[in-house]
């Protein structure tokens, strides 16, 4: 599963379009797709919404789980509006949601969480975040590892994208989180020369943080919207039908390109210690002690890369790797007696043990899964 941010603090640079049309020709070629409207405009789901029905269940609803009665999941907030393409709306009450986990732990984890309950029912999951960058925009980027950056070629672009990619390293120094960013040129015309110009210094500058792909300015693009329809349904003779079809397949082809996971791999020699151990944990679980250490396991099908990262490690994933086998990852590491917090760390994303109940909140945001091991459990 992938998760994309839709992401720039300006205004007017095609950052809804692009966020509708990427979801939908995603879904257009058979990957399951949810798309997430985290600006409190509502304009994305205004976009996708041909009827005037205002939507009973919104992202504001799931966010503030466990501050109501009323617990919203976020697939009770879910709407179909396209084949393999479901929506999470939102509306102007979003923009009261910052304020009300302002003295929440872990306010910036609350879309990752909830996230967790659905991942493995998606191929993508698109968030549209608001043009700021604020604890909504947090929330999108701790709940993705990738962020696409639609950037219209005008005077201030390089320089708020490169405010926008310092923001994001900044983030990854501070939690360990990595994001994968790009830019994706938008309202592009080509007629004047200074626009050709403006191009031409986003590559020079950004390399292959750039994709490919550019979207050509189309009316057509804004009047599918009006009509609450991606450019797809709408008009199909069109730059902008032709654009994102052309994004949405430089999109798989980088799909195409992550390295695949053989299933149970050949261990190396210094695997081979625990190699009995391992395969006696098929079912993943919270961690057990065994005399040969604790076991470690989460089930996730589509990551890529697992770690698990904690006080036995100095919080270090590297070296850490966990074995991928029929769906679940495992790896066993010894320690000694003692009380020890972790995360598992998949594809970049830290996350808490969702099979561990113990949990304390890290000073960092989030929550940490606490262990606590004695010498018998170890077999001493």
């Amino acid at each position: 599963m992938r998760s994309i941010a839709v992401i720039n603090q300006k205004g007017g640079c095609g950052k809804t379009i692009t966020a509708i049309n990427v979801a939908a020709f995603l879904a257009r070629e058979h990957r399951k797709v949810l798309l997430i409207d985290m600006d409190p405009q509502g304009h994305t789901t205004l976009g996708l919404q041909r009827d005037s029905a205002q939507p009973v269940k919104t992202i504001s609803d799931v966010l503030l789980r466990g501050l109501s009665k009323e617990g919203v999941r976020l697939r009770n907030a879910t709407r179909t509006v396209l084949p393999d393409l479901d929506l999470v709306p939102s509306d102007i009450l979003l923009s009261a949601v910052p304020e009300r986990l302002a003295a929440v732990p872990g306010r910036e984890y609350r879309l990752a969480e909830a996230l967790a309950e659905v991942r493995d029912q998606y191929h993508y999951i698109i968030v549209d975040c608001p043009p700021n960058v604020g604890l909504l925009t947090f929330n999108a980027l701790m709940a993705c590892s990738e962020a696409i950056i639609p950037l219209d070629p005008s005077f201030f672009a390089l320089h708020g994208i490169g405010k926008l990619l310092e923001t994001i390293e900044v983030l990854e120094r501070k939690t360990g989180h990595a994001i994968e960013a790009r830019a994706l040129i938008t309202l592009y015309t080509g007629r004047a020369q200074f626009v050709k110009e403006v191009v031409e210094d986003i590559r020079k500058h950004l390399g292959q943080r750039v994709y490919d792909t550019v979207i050509r300015f189309s009316i057509k693009l804004a009047e599918a919207a009006s009509h609450g329809l991606p450019i797809s349904e709408y008009c199909r003779r069109s730059v902008g039908f032709e654009d994102y079809q052309v994004l949405a397949a430089e999109i798989l082809q980088q799909e195409a390109r992550r390295p695949a996971i053989e299933s149970c791999p050949e261990r190396n020699h210094e695997d081979r210690t625990w190699e009995g151990v391992l395969e006696g944990f098929p079912v993943p679980s919270a961690p057990i002690p065994t005399k040969e250490g604790v076991v470690f396991t989460l089930k996730a099908p589509e990551a890529h890369r697992v770690q698990v990262a904690g006080d036995f490690n100095k919080w270090a994933p590297d070296g850490s790797e966990m074995q991928f086998c029929d769906g679940v990852w495992r790896t066993v590491i010894p320690m000694a007696p003692g009380r020890y917090r972790y995360r598992y760390v998949v594809d970049g994303h830290w996350r808490a043990d969702p099979l561990n109940s113990t949990v304390e909140v890290s000073p960092y945001g989030g929550y940490n899964s606490i262990i606590v091991l004695d010498e018998k459990q170890l077999g001493g």
